[in-house]
């Protein structure tokens, strides 16, 4: 959840580190540092954003290499001490670290027992010792990093500067991602492709236990037996990872009104002359299974629920479940499961952790991502891109709309009945209405409750789980506590939490849950709750709030998913908060 960013021999590290940081602030962080080597090495850090580190970074810097980092803290509180580039005490390592050593605790009493002592609360900080322990010792700097691999458990990505090689940069990885950018006479690492984009457009992806040394000129890899790996160049182009807010204010609500092309992107990648492109392979595999598993978090989690529903309607047994939970309790239900990960960033630890578990047992995996290249995309058996474009906000939009349209594509692609295709391309026209005409009113309901400090959802079906993507997202921008209900769950709890005034909003879009649902509001409403109801016009009533226009029900997440985007995206505005950047959130979960 940390970003990294590394340059060696480049004209101006500065300039790069600096700038890349920035790059990288989507994915969330809380403090901020660089370290570089002149006649030693000089480190500024510092609590804040990554504009106060600008100005106490010396603008002239006469250095060949340059390392820095943004902090989104885990262990220890975020100041001076526990921001990062952290120093080992000989001052021999200095290094920027992306991950959890979940094993530090007995590293730094080894280290005490030699004599190291710490002056803050992370984890990186014993890495950088433990690195500098073993060089001491053995006078290989190679080797110290491949000794630390056996040592350290968890997950990492390291960018090390040693005091004694001024001219190189060392790197290590395991769990966290980390890439290099190979330029003429310069060379670059970062957490991600994009600080590096402007610069190149040929990189190296990095495995897990993989470890080596940069220069300038060069770039060495060794796998975690000390092996020289050939490492292979690929090219990525600035159009892919573009930060470009081409006019809009924020990021979330251009990518909010980048839905329908992310839409039409899909359908031109996976169906052609009106039939499913997706590998025939793939497609038997899910047809033969008795059983599809859905492993996911959060938004990707919301998904998978919406997903299940799709293969249960072609009658597929399905379940699904949340990463972080299901490591720790492994089941793989039926005699012959398949399992389908969905991740926006290809990089989820908790997935991660996953997919170790599904390859140990031997059962094969699908992953849906939008990031290629990433650590779930190269190790799963077979891979889905979501097609969707960077997704820069860390509340996820358009990347939850690719998630839930692929899936139904994959499951009418399983059912081999091309019904779908029809009903997505007769969506995107009522997509753009929504875009275009319906922000007034959803306006209305935004300025109505943004001053609340509690909030229900309320569906059935297709319904209720697009409540729960609305609810998620309401919360993770705007700090209202909001929870998502199914309607029918009312009267067993939830509905004692009702009182005068409390806002409900609720999703009708389900004829067949339609009758239940007008039930459920007149409850909440006898309790003294203030209703906003969006429906279709199937079922609407007068005293609707929004009625949009009739589709094919199914593809709720799909259509309507974009109110409760823009619901959230405008009470948040209204509060003055930053919508692209909420507070201790991350756009990529790289640590359980």
């Amino acid at each position: 959840m940390c970003g990294i960013v590394g340059c060696l021999g480049f004209k101006n590290p500065r300039e790069y580190v600096l700038n890349g940081l920035k790059t990288l602030d989507y994915r969330g962080y809380d403090s901020a540092g660089v370290a570089y080597y002149n006649d030693g090495i000089r480190i500024y850090k510092d609590v804040g954003a990554v504009e106060h580190l600008m100005e106490i970074v010396p603008q002239d810097i006469k250095t060949e290499i340059m390392i820095g980092h943004t902090r989104w803290a885990t262990h220890g509180v975020p100041n001076v001490a526990n921001t990062h580039p952290h120093i080992s005490k000989h001052k021999k390592i200095c290094l920027v670290h992306n991950g959890v050593i979940e094993n530090y605790e007995d590293v730094k009493k080894f280290l005490i027992s030699k004599h190291y002592d710490f002056y803050g609360d992370t984890d990186s900080e014993i890495v950088a010792n433990l690195i500098e322990h073993y060089y001491l010792s053995e006078n290989d700097i190679l080797d110290s990093l491949k000794k630390c691999m056996f040592v350290l458990k968890g997950s990492y990505a390291l960018a090390i500067i040693c005091s004694d090689y001024p001219d190189e940069m060392f790197i290590m990885k395991n769990g966290s991602p980390l890439v290099i950018g190979k330029g003429d006479g310069f060379n670059f690492v970062a957490s991600d492709a994009s600080p590096m984009i402007k610069y190149t457009d040929a990189f190296i992806e990095l495995n897990d236990q993989e470890y080596g040394r940069i220069t300038k000129n060069s770039v060495e890899v060794f796998d975690a037996n000390g092996v020289k790996v050939t490492k292979k160049l690929i090219k990525k182009d600035i159009e892919s990872i573009s930060h470009d807010l081409k006019g809009y204010p924020h990021y979330m609500l251009k990518e909010i009104e980048e839905i329908p092309q992310t839409i039409k992107r899909l359908l031109e990648t996976y169906v052609k002359d009106g039939k499913y492109t997706f590998d025939k392979t793939l497609l038997n595999k899910l047809k033969e299974s008795d059983h599809i598993m859905f492993i996911a978090c959060g938004t990707s989690y919301h998904s998978s629920l919406v997903g299940g529903r799709y293969f249960e309607h072609y009658g597929k047994s399905t379940s699904k479940y949340i990463a972080s939970e299901w490591a720790f309790d492994p089941v793989f239900p039926g005699n012959k499961p398949f399992i389908i990960l969905i991740s926006q960033s290809g990089e989820t630890a908790d997935l991660i952790h996953c997919l170790k578990i599904i390859k140990e047992n031997n059962y094969e995996s699908l992953i849906l991502t939008n990031t290629g290249g990433s650590t779930l995309d190269r190790n799963c058996t077979y891979s889905l891109l979501l097609h969707a474009g960077i997704e820069v906000s860390v509340a996820s939009t358009k990347a939850y709309v690719a998630q839930v349209t692929l899936l139904a594509l994959l499951a009418d692609a399983v059912a081999d009945n091309p019904k779908v295709i029809e009903d997505l391309n007769s969506v995107l026209p009522l997509i753009d209405e929504i875009q275009t005409s319906y922000k007034p009113k959803i306006m209305e309901i935004a300025n109505a409750i943004k001053k609340k400090e509690h909030l229900f959802y309320l569906g059935r079906s297709y319904d209720y789980f697009l409540s729960m993507e609305a609810s998620l997202k309401l919360k993770e921008v705007s700090y209202i506590h909001s929870e998502a209900i199914p309607g029918g769950e009312l009267k067993h709890g939830p509905i004692a939490l009702i009182e005068q005034d409390t806002p409900v909003i609720v999703f009708i879009t389900d004829h067949h849950t339609a009758l239940p649902m007008r039930g459920n509001i007149r409850e909440v409403q006898a309790r003294g709750a203030k209703v906003y109801v969006i429906a279709t016009e199937r079922v609407a009533t007068e005293t609707d709030n929004i009625v949009v226009k009739n589709y094919p029900y199914y593809l709720s997440s799909v259509v309507v998913s974009s109110i409760a985007f823009y619901l959230a995206y405008y009470v948040t505005i209204e509060k003055g908060y930053n919508v692209d950047k909420p507070r201790n959130l991350a756009k990529s979960v790289t640590v359980e």
